[in-house]
């Protein structure tokens, strides 16, 4: 259960970014900007392949939902 909850509240985070980069015309950097960024060099790309392979594993390999 808390679990689950954790998930929402990052999907809601996720959400509220997006929505905030559209709304206050580029005061605040939409999620597609932050990872085309960290994507330019090596250490961002270990970065992301690494947020990606944790949210894989936990998400699809661990985690079920009830």
């Amino acid at each position: 259960m808390v679990v689950t909850i954790i998930w929402l509240v990052l999907i809601g985070a996720g959400i509220g970014i997006e929505l905030c980069s559209h709304r206050t015309d580029g005061r605040c950097s939409s999620l597609a900007s932050v990872a085309s960024l960290l994507w330019t060099r090596l250490p961002g790309r270990l970065l992301l392949v690494g947020i990606w392979g944790f949210v894989g594993w936990h998400v699809f390999a661990r985690y079920t939902v009830p």
